[in-house]
């Protein structure tokens, strides 16, 4: 039915009950299709709640949810997981179903996949080293390991040989979201721990992931060769996270090794395979079309696009047609973690693939598809549902009541910024920590563009008509882009620490801010006298008795505890006959508030000043 709304505007209502599914990102006018209603009117209703947007901007949650209670709706902003079911479902594509299809006579052994975790400079990148030159593969034909994200050993265990995959994920703070996308992609984590140190807050942060995941753990207790190593304490310090090692009674297996001296290495591949075939089955289907996620990605001055991808179910070959998240395009060419050519690769195996369009995202899914114009349409469509999403995430809400003050006083601004990196895992890192950035409801940030590989001159370009400063992780500009950028007044920064970059544009949001200030107390004065006097009105003959009087300062005047005059001015301080400019405790002076004259003897004259507040 239609009755009229706010403002007189007349729009379809809902029955209280009426469910709308909406995508992520979605608009007014999405909305306005569904219910059947104009735009316009639904923009109007939106003015009158408070919240203003134009009909094609994408729109948040909380703001959906308003505009549907008012008009009688139940709003539920589909899930990425379901988009993404309807968005292949939409090309004929089930996943869910294919898997449900496979029965054991399809399914075979696969190697487990495994994440090392831990905090920062407890030792996991020297144990993936320690663990790599173990490969008994590689040992014997001494292949040169190239860092692609992940690699796959060779391991004898109980007389087979097995192979085992890792995943090389940075142990840095900031790279939470990668982290968490590590331990989903994960059968088993590694927690790196060490001797000499214990359980610090990123160790916490990396069990948690693992455990929001339902990951089975092993606990690497490393460097028990350094002095002050103490095994037992780290045990004890984990089992109040619920990791109870084995010989405690739990079913946490523990393995104290070195990484540096080589010592039981071995052993900690052992339980994990062992963790893995008491606790998973892990199998998969090899004969399908590949399915499987990206693991990190890169642009490549010579080839291209070059995404690592680890296949988790099928056989992806070299000429599949691929779609990985945005990116889409043929195989061009497959390689191992030593630069071997591949043709084919199996469940489990991590491969550097070639010919994709653009660099897909540090955990994008990637499936074969039929030919390339699904591959094409499906990526299109990632793409406009990504963007959609990321406005309605990055739209600033401002209330109608303040919109009007803020823009009077100049209280909103917005630092632009684009972001380049060397791998997009990186990039995406860096965004979400600078997001999470919160310096107060003034100032806003905005990624106006993010990519991977040397910042170019469209980046300068760019940056030039927003007004934006451009990020450079662990990149550097291409010819001749410097010369452009000094020539337009643009601001590069380039690093290669993440923290230094957060607390650089954290300073840079905290200087935009308007300052705040508070009131500062200087002094007290108790009026023993009044004087009266033709040109300067009631003088104050007073004794000061805390802090300093000083001329020029604002005063307020105290009666019997009750407040009898607010911000005036000290114009007059005397000192006998004479002007000055400060009187401090227990000295006698005259006080002249300018045309302020009632005063009286017993009043209290407070004198404060408005500093500026240091933003913390």
């Amino acid at each position: 039915m239609s009755a009229p709304s706010l403002g007189g505007v007349s729009v379809p209502r809902g029955d209280g009950n009426t469910v709308i599914r909406l995508r992520r990102g979605s608009s007014i006018t999405d909305f306005a299709d569904k219910i059947e209603a104009n735009p316009a009117a639904l923009v109007t209703v939106l003015f009158h709640l408070g919240e203003m947007a134009t009909a094609t901007q994408s729109l948040d949650e909380d703001t959906f949810a308003l505009l549907g209670e008012e008009l009688g709706y139940k709003l539920q902003v589909v899930s990425p997981e379901d988009e993404e079911r309807e968005l292949l479902s939409a090309f004929d594509i089930d996943v869910e179903a294919e898997l449900e299809a496979e029965g054991d006579e399809e399914l075979e052994a696969r190697p487990p996949v495994v994440t090392v975790m831990g905090h920062v400079d407890h030792g996991k990148t020297r144990l993936l080293d320690a663990i790599r030159n173990s490969d008994v593969v590689a040992g014997e034909h001494g292949g040169i390991t190239q860092h692609i994200g992940a690699y796959q050993i060779s391991h004898e265990h109980e007389g087979a040989l097995r192979d085992i995959t890792f995943i090389d994920t940075p142990g840095h703070e900031a790279f939470t979201a990668m982290r968490a996308r590590g331990a989903k992609v994960t059968d088993i984590a590694i927690l790196v721990v060490a001797a000499d140190d214990g359980v610090m807050p990123q160790t916490v942060e990396a069990l948690n992931h693992a455990q929001a995941a339902n990951v089975p753990i092993v606990v690497a207790v490393n460097k028990i060769d350094k002095e002050g190593a103490n095994p037992d304490k780290v045990k004890g310090q984990l089992t109040e996270y619920g990791l109870v090692p084995e010989e405690y009674g739990g079913d946490t297996m523990f393995v104290e090794v070195s990484a540096r001296q080589n010592v039981n290495i071995d052993e900690l591949i052992d339980a994990v395979l062992l963790t893995a075939d008491a606790a998973l089955d892990l199998r998969a289907n090899p004969d399908k079309a590949a399915r499987g996620i990206a693991i990190e990605a890169n642009l490549d001055k010579g080839r291209g696009s070059v995404a690592t991808v680890l296949v988790q179910s099928g056989t992806l070959a070299v000429g599949d047609t691929i779609v990985a998240g945005t990116a889409h395009g043929r195989v061009r060419a497959m390689f191992d973690e030593d630069g071997e050519a591949l043709d084919v690769a199996l469940p489990s195996r991590p491969v550097q693939v070639l010919g994709l369009s653009n660099v897909p995202r540090a955990g994008d899914t990637f499936l074969v598809t039929a030919d390339e114009r699904t591959a094409r349409q499906i990526a299109e469509k990632r793409e406009a549902a990504d963007r959609n999403a990321q406005l309605a995430k990055r739209r600033k809400r401002i209330s109608l009541e303040d919109f009007d003050q803020a823009v009077a006083e100049g209280k909103i601004d917005t630092l632009n910024l684009i972001l380049k990196g060397d791998v997009s895992g990186a990039v995406e890192a860096l965004e979400d920590a600078l997001l999470k950035i919160d310096v107060g409801e003034g100032v806003q940030l905005r990624v106006i563009h993010r990519g991977v590989g040397a910042i170019t001159q469209n980046d300068v370009n760019l940056a030039t008509v927003d007004s934006a400063v451009i990020i450079g992780f662990n990149v550097k500009p291409a010819e001749r882009v410097a010369e452009l950028a000094d020539r337009e007044g643009v601001d590069m920064r380039f690093y290669s620490v993440i923290y230094s970059a957060i607390d650089d544009i954290e300073l840079a949001l905290k200087g935009m801010l308007k300052p705040e200030y508070e009131e500062v107390q200087l002094g007290t004065a108790e009026v023993r006298e009044v004087f009266r006097s033709s040109k300067f009105g009631n003088i104050a003959g007073s004794i000061v008795r805390t802090g300093t009087i000083r001329r020029n300062t604002k005063a307020r005047i105290t009666r019997a505890g009750k407040l009898i005059g607010d911000n005036l001015t000290v114009e007059t301080l005397k000192r006998f006959k004479d002007d000055v400019t400060e009187v401090r405790t227990d000295f006698e002076c005259g006080i002249g508030l300018g045309s302020y004259n009632d005063i009286t003897e017993g009043d209290i004259i407070e004198t404060f000043e408005m500093r500026e507040k240091p933003r913390v």
